[in-house]
């Protein structure tokens, strides 16, 4: 992503899922126009049709998976300053479709012409750039998109979550507390009484991660948090997320990262100034 706001449209083929181990440090939106998805957010995973938002915040783990169709979509990302101008007033309502248990909210035909319409203008600006005042046009639209989304869920009894898989969610749960240990995928099978090959198969088809890229997920995200909000060194890092080995963590961070530890905290150092 280059700069606080981005846009993109596409019309996806049968059966792509997303390629590679995804969080980031900005707030995405996805809407579908056409086709349906799964979507793994956070140890959940949700079936999406045309017409729904999902709100995937800052650093939350999540994969589209097959959908079986053709499928048309279109993500808008955007980072905390692209709304700082409403900080202390009107940004909680703003970002409480991100807050909500469930990120997934459905909308009806006449709703959908309206989110399109505002999407599509969007799309229209980004494709044309250095209009005069655009960013304070993109942050209008993202606006009225945010705000038309919060009433609606305000509007609209949140349904409790029923997993796809109930013993997938359980195992995801128990890889979110226990990823900083020793954790095998033959342990873990174990533990849940379900052979190796079960097992593999099951994660795989619910969250699109394998085994082992999903407890490296959650150990490198737990480490860029630690990188950017407490001052413990690299090796203690290393270690209180599953690390005994400095040269084999460093190697995994950038594996995910594309940067070194240290490249992460002086770019995290930079921006903070």
């Amino acid at each position: 992503m280059n700069g606080d706001f981005e846009i993109s449209f596409a019309k996806q083929p049968t059966n792509l899922p997303m390629q590679r181990t995804h969080y980031h440090e900005h707030y995405e939106i996805y809407y579908l126009f056409a086709g349906e998805r799964y979507f793994y957010i956070e140890n959940r995973t949700y079936h999406v049709k045309k017409g729904s938002l999902i709100f995937i915040k800052k650093h939350d783990i999540h994969k589209t998976l097959e959908g079986g169709k053709l499928h048309e979509r279109a993500i808008v990302y955007f980072t905390d300053a692209f709304l700082e101008p409403y900080r202390g007033s009107h940004l909680d309502l703003l970002l409480s479709p991100f807050m909500q248990i469930n990120r997934v909210i459905d909308f009806n035909n006449l709703e959908q012409n309206y989110i399109e319409n505002l999407l599509f203008q969007m799309n229209n600006e980004y494709t044309n750039p250095n209009r005069h005042g655009q960013a304070l046009y993109f942050e209008t639209l993202l606006v009225q998109l945010l705000l038309f989304a919060s009433r609606k869920a305000a509007d609209t009894a949140e349904t409790a979550y029923l997993p796809m898989n109930k013993k997938i969610a359980e195992i995801t749960e128990y890889c979110n507390t226990h990823y900083m240990k020793i954790l095998t995928m033959k342990e873990a099978s174990a533990q849940f009484f379900i052979s190796p090959f079960h097992f593999s198969r099951l994660f795989k088809r619910y969250t699109g991660f394998n085994f082992t890229e999903y407890i490296l997920t959650l150990r490198i995200r737990e480490a860029q948090r630690l990188l950017r909000e407490t001052s413990s060194k690299v090796i203690d890092i290393a270690e209180s997320v599953g690390y005994l080995n400095i040269t084999h963590f460093n190697r995994k961070f950038k594996q995910v990262t594309k940067m070194s530890p240290l490249e992460y905290k002086k770019m995290i150092r930079t921006n903070v100034k």
